[in-house]
């Protein structure tokens, strides 16, 4: 904790506990994402899994990286255009 974060508590304490269950929901929702656990009821369902596709053989897959087929880094998201 930083010496600003002390000075809020003791100048708006409602402003900082407002701002500290905001940044205790974030890191739950962090946590929550990493472990794997199932969402909350009512929470958004994920949509569909994004798709990859070999630009050298043309394998799709849902896992981006690796080209299974070719074992190379050859693997880009289908609907995106990479004019970089």
């Amino acid at each position: 904790m930083s010496i600003v974060y002390t000075l809020k508590k003791i100048v708006d304490p409602a402003a900082a506990r407002e701002e500290e269950a905001q940044l205790k929901k974030a890191r739950e929702e962090v946590r929550q994402q990493q472990s794997g656990d199932p969402p909350e009821p009512g929470a958004e369902p994920e949509g569909p899994a994004p798709r990859w596709r070999c630009h050298c053989c043309g394998v799709e897959d849902e896992q981006g990286g690796y080209c299974p087929e070719c074992l190379a880094d050859t693997m880009e998201l289908l609907g995106s255009s990479i004019d970089a």
